[in-house]
């Protein structure tokens, strides 16, 4: 490797992995197809090795695109938190953040708290409700950036996404508890058009297995309550720790849930200094948090 491997090329390394398309990095970045294209080869000259297997068209890592990804990563986080590290003694303001409730619980307190004590000038007020009103709420100008799931057609319509990391989703019952074994199974489950319950009726559907929804919440708490009360079995993101919950498996008889997408939406980059830092700030503290899982 005789060239150094710049920032900006590492940048469009990384979205190719997340998007899965040229067009759609192109996009993202504002340039056209063939400059990204040349970007990645510069990126691989300079690496020394095709990061990526012969065919752009259906995006597959080569094996030393495996290695160099979550390097690349890395690099990427220590560059966006050497930027904000400079510039946050100046940064005030007030930013709306929408979340849904389950994330606002598992995901923000550890980051809010550290976005405080880095920006003491910025007001952040959060707004919790599901992701598909939280699109409908960015969209009127009500939340300046959220964190949500990515979901099919659910989507704000101005401003832009960027992928946070995945989450996989899990089945979550009483320790010790007896609920997953009822006919029909109880379900305690978030309401409809949510993508955690979508995904477990159509599953639980396809297996053959019967179901009955016992308690329809918003709240966090509402499902934790039913699980908790062995009333119901729940589906929420691994990340998620209740002490009293145990995993539920298919050696308990339940089918294997997939992963889902978190997703930050912005509503206007660049027209707020203090959106723009918690929105960055988000990204590097949510993938760091991946990593270390």
């Amino acid at each position: 490797m005789s060239r150094p491997l710049e920032i900006a090329l590492l940048r469009t390394f990384v979205l190719l992995v997340e998007e899965k398309s040229v067009t759609r990095v192109a996009r993202r970045l504002n340039r056209t197809q063939p400059a990204v294209s040349l970007q990645l080869r510069r990126l691989e000259d300079a690496a020394g090795f095709p990061l990526f297997e012969p065919d752009l068209r259906h995006l597959q890592l080569s094996r030393h695109g495996e290695m160099l990804l979550p390097h690349a990563r890395t690099m990427l986080r220590l560059e966006e938190e050497a930027r904000l590290r400079l510039a946050e003694e100046d940064i005030a303001g007030r930013v709306t953040l929408g979340c849904p409730d389950l994330y606002a619980a598992f995901l923000l307190p550890k980051t809010l708290a550290s976005f405080r004590a880095s920006y003491p000038g910025v007001e952040v007020t959060v707004r919790c409700a599901l992701s598909r009103q939280l699109a409908r709420d960015m969209s009127d100008g009500l939340i300046d950036i959220a964190i949500a799931t990515r979901m099919p057609g659910v989507a704000p319509q101005v401003g832009t996404g960027t992928v946070l990391r995945p989450e996989s989703l899990i089945w979550l019952g009483a320790e010790g508890g007896t609920a997953h074994r009822e006919v029909p199974i109880p379900l305690a489950m978030l309401p409809e058009g949510n993508l955690y319950r979508d995904y477990a009726l159509s599953l639980l559907t396809e297996r053959g297995r019967a179901w009955r929804i016992a308690c329809v919440s918003e709240s966090i708490a509402g499902l934790q309550a039913m699980a908790l009360a062995d009333a119901a079995v729940c589906v929420l993101a691994q990340s998620v720790s209740t002490p009293g919950l145990v995993r539920l498996s298919a050696a308990d008889g339940m089918p294997v849930l997939p992963t889902v997408d978190l997703i930050l939406w912005e509503r206007q980059p660049g027209a707020s200094r203090a959106a723009d830092h918690l929105a960055a700030h988000i990204k590097h503290n949510m993938a760091a948090d991946a990593v270390g899982e």
